[in-house]
């Protein structure tokens, strides 16, 4: 991985240097200038933990941080250039198991944020006046709504992809887009292979409302899993109709409804085939929001159930993360959302009851709630609790508490 790094450090300093030589206009904003002219990026990010989970014997509680410091360049003939180094570490004693590889074994119930300290984005990206957009080296992903692929940014190491992606937003009212990534940096810092394909075409047919075709090809024969198959790959293939309507009052009704087909790929394991759906909605006002929503994650009769290895796991199915991989029964959840503001303070809950989508099994239950402080426009200070309790068909409940600050610059 070292001349991978290397020459990710170098990508950006290459390209311009690329562009400069090629370049036949007049250049008013000089390399030199464009250094000069970027910005410094700073993100302090220090958290109390506390896990309680009844299948361990002790109670995980303590601290970590990250701090991602970084340089983005200014425009040069419309190519940026941006690298970041992070830092994550514990806060005072350590009272909880942050290795996965001992998650059966350690006493502690698991809190995934070990140290690590390394490279962060280190890329360079290029837009057009035309609305031609390149990124190439390691970046963040947040793909469409992000279920499938995201940066799982609540962890103290963000999830990083390396490779290349491209929009093009110059045909009225749509945009289309893609990647390819051939290395992750996941969020316990270790980096590995892997060939993900991105593809994306989106419409906006009426003032805020958005059709989007998706398709997500993901080879990951020796990815960690779950499912206790040889090989993971998948390919999924989706429709999401999106958007408000906003009647005559300062109310909008933000809805959503989304299908998807995953499906076997590049050798996958021929059980992978389930449907993925959902469909939600509800009423927004600038201060306050109510809304109700169902996901399907299917089932292939009982023999594999959709799953989501690269999405971001705390803003579906719950903040205990109970559901980090899908039963093989598959996984119906219906919740509701709550959400109200007064000042810089915001308030939010979320209720979950979840079943099985084979078997007609009883997954039990979860309630989250959160208040956020917006000290100054740019530090919050967050609590949220998440209690998980078991239904008939399975065991164990989970309660966990997190206090975060957070500084950006």
């Amino acid at each position: 991985m070292g001349w991978k790094l290397g020459w990710l450090i170098v990508a950006p300093l290459a390209a311009f240097s690329a562009s400069r030589a090629h370049a036949d206009e007049p250049d008013f904003m000089t390399l030199d200038r464009s250094i000069a002219l970027g910005r410094f990026t700073l993100e302090l990010r220090p958290r109390y933990n506390v896990i309680t989970e009844s299948e361990y014997p002790e109670r995980t509680e303590g601290g970590t941080i990250r701090v991602v410091a970084g340089y983005r360049t200014g425009a040069w003939h419309g190519w940026r250039a941006t690298i970041e180094a992070i830092h994550a570490d514990r806060i005072g004693p350590k009272r909880f198991n942050d290795d996965g590889g001992r998650f059966a074994t350690s006493p502690y119930p698991l809190l995934p944020d070990p140290s690590y300290t390394g490279p962060n984005q280190l890329n360079v990206e290029y837009a057009s006046e035309g609305g031609v957009r390149l990124k190439l080296g390691r970046q963040l992903v947040r793909f469409g709504n992000q279920r499938w692929v995201s940066d799982n940014d609540f962890r103290q190491i963000p999830q990083l992809f390396d490779g290349a992606t491209a929009a093009y937003s110059g045909i009225a009212n749509a945009e289309l887009s893609g990647g390819y990534f051939d290395h992750l940096r996941d969020t316990s810092g270790n980096v590995q292979k892997l060939r993900l394909m991105l593809a994306n075409a989106s419409w906006n047919f009426l003032p805020g409302q958005a059709l989007t075709a998706y398709g997500v090809f993901h080879d990951q024969p020796k990815t960690v899993n779950f499912t206790g198959f040889a090989d993971n790959s998948y390919r999924v293939a989706g429709l999401r109709l999106e958007g408000g309507l906003r009647p005559q009052c300062p109310i909008d009704i933000p809805y959503i409804a989304e299908y998807a087909q995953q499906k076997p790929y590049a050798g996958g394991d021929q059980r992978i085939e389930a449907s993925y759906w959902r469909a939600g909605i509800g009423l927004a006002a600038a201060d306050w929001t109510v809304r109700a929503d169902h996901e399907v994650k299917g089932s292939n009769h009982g023999q594999y159930g959709v799953q989501n290895p690269l999405t971001d796991y705390y803003a579906f199915n719950g903040w205990t993360l109970n559901f980090f991989n899908t039963p093989r029964e598959g996984l119906r959840d219906s919740w509701l959302t709550g959400r109200y503001a007064l000042g810089p303070v915001t308030l939010f809950a979320e209720i979950h009851r979840f079943k099985s989508d084979f078997g007609k099994l009883d997954f039990g239950r979860e309630n989250d709630v959160g208040i956020t402080w917006e000290i100054l426009p740019n530090a919050i200070v967050r609590l949220q609790h998440a209690r998980y309790d078991p239904g008939a068909d399975n065991s164990g409940n989970i309660r966990k508490t997190w206090l975060t600050f957070s500084f950006t610059l």
